[in-house]
Parts: C-alpha cells; sequence; structure tokens
C-alpha cells in the first residue's frame, strides 16, 4: 500500500531543482579544458574567437571620438612661447622679401592632419601656408590697416583657390591679426629666413 504526502514531493521537487541549478552554475563557471599539445596553443594564440573580435571592436573608440580627443589635446596645450621666441629672434631681422596680398586661415577643422611638410597641424601653433617658399620659412605677417604682427613658420601648402589670397595661417596665428571673425584680411608678409626643405 503507497501513501502520498504533497508536501513532501513539493520538497524533492524543490530540492531536485535546487541541485539541477546548482549543476548548470558550477558547469558555467568550469574554465576551458587546457590545450594538449603546442601546436594546439600556437593556434590558439594565433586565432582568436569570434566573441574576442566582436569584443575588441566594440571596445575600440569610433573615428568622430578619436578626432575629436586629438583636437582636444591640440587645444589643451600652450603654444604662446612659440611666438615669443620667435619675436625675440626675429624683431630685428631684416625682410629679405616683402609679398602683400590676402590672408585666410584654416583651424580646428585640420587639429591631427599631416601637412605638406610631414609635420602634424596643431591650430594653436604659429604656423603659415604657402604656396612656394620653403618649409620652415620664417615670416613677420603685419594686418594692414591694424598693424597687428605676427611671426610664423611655413610648414604647409596653399591656399588654393584666389591668387590674391597668399597665405593660410593657423588659427593661433590668425587670432594675433584680429581676424578670426573676418575670416580673410589684406596682410604684408615680410620673408625674415628661408627654408632649407
Amino acid at each position: 500500500m503507497f501513501f502520498f504526502f504533497p508536501a513532501q514531493g513539493g520538497l524533492r521537487r524543490r530540492a531536485f531543482v535546487l541541485g539541477v541549478s546548482a549543476f548548470a552554475i558550477v558547469t558555467c563557471r568550469t574554465p576551458p579544458p587546457l590545450p594538449t599539445s603546442p601546436a594546439d596553443t600556437n593556434e590558439a594564440a594565433i586565432a582568436p574567437s569570434a566573441n574576442a573580435e566582436s569584443e575588441t571592436a566594440s571596445e575600440q573608440p569610433s573615428p568622430e571620438r578619436i578626432e575629436a580627443s586629438a583636437v582636444e589635446r591640440v587645444e589643451a596645450r600652450d603654444f604662446s612661447g612659440e611666438q615669443k621666441e620667435l619675436a625675440e629672434r626675429y624683431t630685428k631681422h631684416r625682410s629679405l622679401s616683402t609679398l602683400r596680398g590676402e590672408a585666410s586661415y584654416y583651424g580646428k577643422a585640420f587639429a591631427g592632419r599631416k601637412t605638406a611638410s610631414g609635420e602634424i597641424f596643431e591650430p594653436r601653433r604659429y604656423t603659415a601656408a604657402h604656396r612656394s617658399l620653403p618649409f620652415g620659412t620664417v615670416l613677420r605677417v603685419t594686418r594692414v590697416g591694424t598693424h597687428s604682427t605676427v611671426y610664423v613658420r611655413v610648414n604647409d601648402r596653399g591656399p588654393f583657390g584666389k591668387k590674391r589670397r597668399i597665405l593660410d595661417l593657423s588659427e593661433a596665428a590668425a587670432d594675433e591679426l584680429e581676424m578670426l571673425r573676418d575670416g580673410v584680411c589684406e596682410v604684408r608678409v615680410e620673408v625674415l629666413e628661408r627654408g632649407k626643405k
């Protein structure tokens, strides 16, 4: 004769479920087996799993974020000492030749890109682009009308377009000439020392 006890059956069922759950947890947490031969070790090292690739790809920052962080790093640096150095060294230099025309400027959008000379463009540096002057040429740029002056080094090629435009200045140089709002201004450019490149 059999007796049925619902309470005990419920306890057995709960114990069975708990046992299965514990087994599943332990099984899931068990590390994968170690490779059996050196060849297996090399293959494992060379061929990462698809999951590892997707995890690495998701951890890498987007190109927009990389560019933004490059701009932030560039802006964090202060190059005012560079301008002071150029001014002290070249204030009394006589000009080798003089040019006259318009200057424009280029700024943050080009930060972190390579210039024609191979240098990385930094908007807060005192640099300029000219169509033909050798890289490293030092210029004294004076804004016509205000007589504000800045010293720059040629490290890029440009401007391209209107012949009347003779220089593309970095944002820092344009700021010294108070031309950020206007974008373009009339300048007198004195070549103080020719570069060698």
